[in-house]
C-alpha cells in the first residue's frame, strides 16, 4: 500500500519476532599515502595534502575554504580506504567480499558459530568486485557456507533494504540469516571532486538475524524509489567498460549537487513519516534516530524537522567516512556496541541513495 506524499513509496507491515543476534565490523588494512606515510586512519589533512599539496592550508584560505569545515559541519574526520584514490586500479587490493569475510568471522567468533549454522546469506553492496558472479556466493565460498545466497544493490539504501529483506526471511522460517553490507567506494571516487574524495570510506558490517520474541523486530517500514531521479547521481558507467569510457573518466562517481539538495531531504522525511504511520508511532517515541552517514548537517536537519533532538541522533561519519550502503548498519553496530541502544529501545533507520532510493525502518529491540 502506498503511503506518503511522494510517488514511488510503499509501506510494509510489521515484521516482529525477529532478533538482531549479533553485529560486527571490519575495515581495510592501512595503505601507503603519496607522502610515504601509512597512517592507521586517513585524516582530512592527509587528503588535503594529497589533493592540494603540502601548503593546502594556504591554498584553502585563498579560496575562502576552512580546513575545519569537513569535521565541524559535515562531520568527517578520518576513514580507511582499500585503494588510493586517483591511482590505477590494482586487483591485488582488498575488496568488498574480503572485508565482508572479515566481518563474518568476527560474528562467528562472538557466537561460537560455524559455516554450517547459516541458512541464508544476503550480501549488500554497491561496489562488488566482479560484474556477473554473486558476491554473496564468493563470500560463502571463502567461509565454507553451503546455503542459498543473494546480492542486493540499491545505492546507499542497500543496507536498509537488505535488513528488511533479511527480517522477512526470518519470518518465513529461516533460523539464521547472515546479512553482510560491504563497500569500497575509494575504488570509484573521482579524484577531481574534492567533496567525493574526502567524503568516502571503505568497510564492512555483518549482522546475524534469528527468530526472537514478538516484542522485537520491525514495527513499521517504508521503501521508495524513483528511477527518473537516477541521473542526479551519475555512478560508474555502463558494463562492461570500454577503454574509451575509462579514459574519459566515466567510471567514477559524479552528482548534480544542487538538484540533490532539493530532492534528498524530502525523501528522508517521506520515508520516516511513512514508517512511523505504519508503526502507529509519533517521532517522540523514537529513542535513537540512525540516518545514512553522509552529511551530518543534512541528516540532523531532517531529524529536527521530525522533532527528534540532537541527543537522540547517532552519527559515526567522523569515524569512518561515508560507507555507502554499509553506512547505516555500521552506525547501528556502533550504537549497539557502546550500549546506547538498550533492550526495549525503539530506533529509526533512515536512508536515501542512488537510484534514487529511500527508506526507513522502525525497529524495536
Amino acid at each position: 500500500m502506498q503511503h506518503g506524499s511522494i510517488p514511488g513509496g510503499r509501506a510494509f507491515k510489521p515484521q516482529t519476532g525477529v532478533r538482531i543476534a549479533a553485529t560486527a565490523t571490519a575495515f581495510p588494512e592501512p595503505i601507503t599515502l603519496p607522502n610515504g606515510s601509512r597512517p592507521d586512519w586517513i585524516s582530512n589533512e592527509d587528503i588535503f595534502e594529497m589533493v592540494l599539496g603540502a601548503n593546502y592550508a594556504e591554498v584553502m584560505e585563498s579560496q575562502g575554504m576552512r580546513v575545519d569545515y569537513p569535521e565541524q559541519v559535515i562531520g568527517l574526520k578520518h576513514r580507511r580506504w582499500t585503494h588510493l584514490v586517483g591511482t590505477p586500479a590494482n586487483h591485488q587490493e582488498e575488496n568488498a567480499v574480503g572485508l565482508g569475510v572479515k566481518a563474518v568471522r568476527n560474528i562467528f567468533k562472538q557466537l561460537e558459530l560455524g559455516a554450517e549454522d547459516i541458512d541464508l546469506v544476503l550480501f549488500a553492496s554497491t561496489t562488488p568486485h566482479k560484474i556477473t558472479s554473486a558476491s554473496s556466493c564468493a563470500l560463502a565460498a571463502e567461509l565454507g557456507i553451503q546455503a542459498p545466497c543473494m546480492d542486493l544493490k540499491t545505492g546507499c539504501s542497500t543496507g536498509l533494504y537488505a535488513l528488511l529483506t533479511a527480517a522477512m526471511y526470518v519470518q518465513t522460517g529461516f533460523d539464521r540469516v547472515l546479512l553482510v553490507a560491504a563497500e569500497t567506494p575509494s575504488k570509484y571516487a573521482n579524484p577531481q571532486i574534492q567533496e567525493t574524495v574526502i567524503g568516502i570510506g571503505d568497510g564492512a558490517v555483518a549482522l546475524l538475524l534469528t527468530p526472537g520474541p514478538d516484542s522485537e523486530g520491525i514495527l513499521g517500514a517504508f521503501l521508495g524509489a524513483d528511477g527518473e531521479l537516477g541521473k542526479l547521481v551519475n555512478t560508474p558507467g555502463l558494463l562492461p567498460p570500454t577503454h574509451e569510457a575509462i579514459d574519459a573518466g566515466l567510471y567514477t562517481y559524479h552528482g548534480q549537487v544542487d538538484a540533490l539538495k532539493e530532492a534528498v531531504p524530502a525523501r528522508y522525511l517521506d520515508a520516516m513519516q511513512g514508517a512511523l504511520v505504519k508503526a502507529e508511532l509519533k517521532p517522540e517515541a523514537i529513542d535513537w534516530y540512525i540516518p545514512h552517514q553522509v552529511n551530518r548537517a543534512l541528516t540532523s536537519a531532517v531529524a529536527h524537522q521530525l522533532g527528534i533532538p540532537t541527543e537522540k541522533q547517532v552519527h559515526v561519519l567522523h569515524q569512518y567516512g561515508s560507507m555507502a550502503g554499509a553506512a547505516v548498519l555500521t552506525a547501528l553496530h556502533e550504537a549497539l556496541q557502546d550500549r546506547r541502544v538498550q533492550p526495549g529501545h525503539t530506533i529509526a533507520l533512515n536512508t536515501v541513495g542512488g537510484g534514487l532510493t529511500w527508506g526507513a525502518i522502525i525497529w524495536q529491540f
